[in-house]
């Protein structure tokens, strides 16, 4: 049985994966995504099936392993056991990964001049009901990170300042900073988790 691929996978259940995903497996056939990796004249048909050296940019081919149904829509390698529609063997060989589907979809949608399905009206309403939330849970975030930097990192320093007047002075001044600062760390980690999915 063919492992699932990752346009198949369950855990993509939105609108904005999936509307890119279906588009592009209803527009563009396999085969005229595998002619054009392969290279013109490449392709040679055997039976019901075209067959060529493995296009994906990890698998080094002598012989001919990479085949395609185009009935069916599907390709598979059998000298790299990986298979599955259009919108996999794109994502493959443009190296996304497989959060990244609906991305590549997108993209492989442009290449073939198509276009781009656009996300509902209901999805827009729902972003802007949530804008407010999603602020709100940011600020939170601030906060306690800036807490937790004071706690740990800065008030160890200034307990050391003798003078209380001088440490509210001085406490007063790099409250904003540490805040800035929890503020970019946080951004900076939601983006590498961004990029790491």
């Amino acid at each position: 049985m063919e492992a699932m691929s990752a346009t198949q996978n369950s855990r993509y259940r939105g609108v904005s994966y999936r509307r890119p995903i279906d588009a592009a497996k209803a527009a563009v056939p396999v085969i005229d995504l595998a002619d054009l990796l392969c290279g013109p004249g490449q392709m040679r048909r055997r039976g019901a099936e075209w067959v060529a050296r493995c296009p994906l940019p990890d698998h080094e081919d002598r012989f001919p392993s990479f085949s395609v149904n185009a009935r069916k829509n599907v390709w598979h390698c059998f000298g790299c056991l990986r298979g599955g529609d259009v919108v996999e063997l794109y994502r493959v060989t443009h190296d996304y990964s497989e959060r990244e589907a609906h991305v590549a979809a997108a993209n492989l949608l442009t290449e073939f001049g198509h276009e781009i399905p656009q996300r509902p009206p209901a999805w827009f309403r729902r972003q802007e009901r949530q804008r407010e939330m999603r602020g709100l849970v940011d600020d939170a975030r601030v906060e306690i990170l800036t807490r937790r930097l004071w706690r740990y990192v800065v008030e160890p320093i200034v307990l050391e300042i003798e003078d209380e007047e001088e440490r509210g002075v001085v406490a007063a001044r790099l409250w904003p900073a540490l805040e800035f600062r929890a503020r970019q760390l946080l951004q900076e980690r939601d983006e590498r988790g961004r990029g790491a999915a």
